[in-house]
C-alpha cells in the first residue's frame, strides 16, 4: 500500500527529525553517521537553524513513519548570516568549544567545529545573484517519489510570497546525483569553489 506523503511547513517539532535527516545524508547524500562522533554537528550548521529560528523558509516531507525529507532556507542570504551571528553561533560557540580535546582524532567534528567559530560567508558573486539560499536533502525512503521536487515547489512558493527574485544551493562536487536534481529543476552551475566544504563546492543558482 503506497503511503501518502504531505508536504508541509516545518515546525519547531520536527527539529529533531531534521537534524537526523541532515546526518543521515551529509556525506554527499550518503549516510554520514559513522564519520561523526556528536551526531548533531552537521546539522547545527546546515539545517537545524532554519527551522529553529524565525523568518526563515522551511518545509518537510512526511508520511505515516514520520518526516522523511525538508527543505530550509532564507530569502536574504546576508540578513541570516547576521542572524546566525547573532542568534545561532554564540551559544554553540560555548557548547563546543574551539581547538578542545574532544575533537581530537575526530577528523570531522573538528571541522564542523571550526565552521561554527569561522562560519564562511556564502560566496558574493553568487549571492549578488542569486540572494536567497536553500537546502534540500531527502531520506532513501523519499527518493523516486517525486518528493524533492513538491519539496522545492513548495519552497519556492514561499519564498516568492516573501519577493525572493533568485536563489542558490550549494552542491558537494563529488555528489553527482545532487547535482543532476537541481541542473534538472533550472538550476545552472555557476562557481565552482574547489577549496569550500569538505570536498569542494559548485554553486548553482536559478530565477525563483
Amino acid at each position: 500500500m503506497t503511503q501518502k506523503i504531505q508536504i508541509r511547513p516545518a515546525e519547531g517539532r520536527d527539529l529533531e527529525a531534521v537534524y537526523s535527516i541532515c546526518l543521515k545524508t551529509g556525506d554527499a547524500g550518503r549516510d554520514a553517521t559513522a564519520l561523526y562522533r556528536d551526531p548533531k554537528l552537521v546539522g547545527h550548521i546546515y539545517a537545524a537553524p532554519y527551522v529553529a529560528l524565525d523568518g526563515a523558509v522551511s518545509h518537510v516531507a512526511e508520511d505515516d513513519l514520520g518526516v522523511l525529507g525538508y527543505a530550509v532556507g532564507a530569502t536574504d542570504t546576508r540578513a541570516f548570516e547576521q542572524r546566525l551571528e547573532r542568534d545561532w553561533w554564540p551559544a554553540l560557540r560555548l557548547q563546543y568549544p574551539e581547538g578542545a580535546d574532544g575533537a581530537v582524532g575526530e577528523m570531522q567534528d573538528a571541522l564542523r567545529i571550526r565552521s561554527i567559530h569561522h562560519p564562511v560567508p556564502a560566496p558574493d558573486d553568487v549571492v549578488c545573484r542569486f540572494p536567497a539560499h536553500i537546502h534540500m536533502n531527502l531520506l532513501p525512503r523519499a527518493r523516486g517519489k517525486g518528493v524533492g521536487s513538491r519539496l522545492l515547489e513548495a519552497w519556492l512558493a514561499e519564498a516568492r510570497s516573501q519577493s525572493a527574485t533568485a536563489v542558490h544551493a550549494g552542491v558537494s562536487a563529488v555528489n553527482k546525483a545532487g547535482l543532476a536534481f537541481w541542473t534538472a529543476r533550472g538550476f545552472e552551475p555557476v562557481l565552482e569553489a574547489p577549496e569550500s566544504g569538505s570536498r569542494g563546492t559548485i554553486w548553482c543558482g536559478r530565477q525563483v
